[in-house]
């Protein structure tokens, strides 16, 4: 019996460690989200609110290449696009984005002396968020939900 209820918790551990985490990030106003489905390799990030992954405006990510510590979402909400996001390090695996409304990206922008930035992301209307410590800032009034 005791081999069986250490069988059944290993199990539970196991399938437990491969479920997607859901996130939901909000703007201030709550009237954009972006949903994120994140498990240990892959990340998907999607336009609204989600439950599961879309049929389009998503995008499928590799992050296995990128450090723990390192690792964030880095967006906007304002300008050009409905929204701007960075995941640094990460890689495409798929990508059904309608590309003239959202704008992602695998690289932090440059400053003037060639050193990766976060800076225009510490903007208003934009936020970053840190999957190492599971919080948004700076947090002028967007919401994450878990």
């Amino acid at each position: 019996m005791r081999k069986f209820i250490i069988f059944f918790c290993a199990l539970l551990l196991l399938i437990g460690c491969n479920r997607m985490k859901t996130i939901h990030i909000y703007t201030p106003d709550k009237t954009e989200c972006v949903t994120i489905f994140n498990s240990d390799e892959t990340r998907y990030i999607a336009n609204g609110k989600h439950d599961r992954v879309p049929d389009t405006n998503f995008i499928k990510l590799d992050i296995r290449d990128i450090d723990p510590l390192g690792d964030a979402l880095h967006i906007c909400w304002n300008g050009r696009y409905k929204w701007d996001i960075v995941v640094h390090n990460s890689k495409v695996i798929e990508s059904k984005l309608d590309t003239s409304r959202f704008n992602f990206n695998t690289t932090l922008p440059l400053d003037d002396r060639g050193i990766l930035t976060e800076k225009e992301f510490r903007k208003k209307g934009c936020a970053v968020f840190d999957f190492y410590r599971m919080r948004l800032s700076p947090n002028k009034g967007a919401v994450v939900e878990y």
